[in-house]
């Protein structure tokens, strides 16, 4: 019987509609969401100079969009990897943090990827890489000033285990152009997911848990890198969520010895608007990025 317990719990902590103060029941939040992202992104689509469905892989999921291609050759690149726990949303409805960048003369690149059950979670982990490998020679081919990555609850993890390859960076032309990353309410530790409903669709085995969670990577081939990394997670994330953010900013300040550390668990705010804010006009993502920008580039 406390087992049975203790996988509700983890069902409810690790189901973030659930934890929204802005909508009476789950399904309004993630509705909301829904609408809300996909409004931004045909926004942002119809109003910013791009290019889409750019391939970088073989699959069908492996496309990406540009967005400010009329900016100059050397403008910073923020590349934005969205969530969904590997199975839901889609590069179509992930454009909406493009307008705001756009008119602070940052282009955005939105990454796309196959879902879970069609892809595994290994295979995604690799089309990232995939991804990042034509923006790296991207941003070199262009002169970018300065290249820097996003990514929300899954996409988080994404990023994450990007950061977390020294092989893959130290082989990549263009990966000194990396300036920081910005991890948005992440999942870093998959072990306790395996046991949700989460997993009915990614179908990870219980012994790739802990290989694919950055929370038990190496990171220390990021100090020499002098790479910014801005861990966030909102104050109506579950208590899990929370925990997961504090515990991978320990593991990257104190045991890999990361200097250039940022963690703040935003008042006020969602595991969704958190990111949603994206959208908007003077959003504190965008500021914590051009501030970034220009403080360093």
């Amino acid at each position: 019987m406390s087992s049975i317990l203790e996988s509700l719990d983890l069902e409810h902590e690790y189901s973030p509609s659930r934890w929204s103060e802005r909508f009476p029941t789950a399904q309004e939040v993630l509705y909301n969401h829904v609408r809300f992202v996909t409004e931004a992104s045909e926004e942002a689509t119809n109003n910013i100079p791009h290019k889409l469905e750019i391939e970088y892989g073989s699959t069908p999921g492996q496309k990406l969009d540009i967005f400010g291609t009329d900016l100059p050759d050397d403008s910073p690149i923020l590349v934005y990897v969205h969530g969904g726990y590997w199975q839901e949303l889609s590069r179509e409805m992930s454009r909406y943090p493009a307008l705001p960048l756009y008119r602070s003369r940052v282009k955005t690149v939105v990454v796309g990827y196959d879902l879970c059950p069609v892809a595994t979670l290994a295979e995604i982990v690799n089309q990232i890489q995939n991804a990042a490998r034509f923006v790296f020679e991207y941003a070199e081919k262009m002169g970018s000033r300065g290249l820097y990555f996003a990514g929300h609850s899954a996409g988080a993890h994404l990023v994450a285990k990007l950061l977390s390859s020294s092989d893959f960076l130290d082989s990549v032309v263009g990966s000194p152009r990396l300036q920081g990353a910005f991890l948005i309410s992440g999942i870093y530790d998959l072990r306790e997911i395996i046991h949700t409903s989460v997993n009915d669709a990614v179908q990870l085995p219980t012994e790739w848990a802990v290989p694919l969670s950055p929370q038990f990577d190496c990171f220390k081939h990021l100090q020499g890198r002098r790479i910014r990394i801005y861990i966030l997670a909102a104050q109506n994330d579950s208590p899990t969520f929370k925990k997961q953010s504090r515990e991978f900013f320990e593991l990257l300040q104190n045991t890999c010895l990361i200097q250039h550390m940022y963690l703040e668990i935003k008042d006020d705010m969602d595991h969704f608007d958190i990111v949603e804010c994206f959208a908007k006009q003077n959003n504190f993502l965008n500021s914590l990025l051009v501030h970034d920008i220009r403080k360093h580039l």
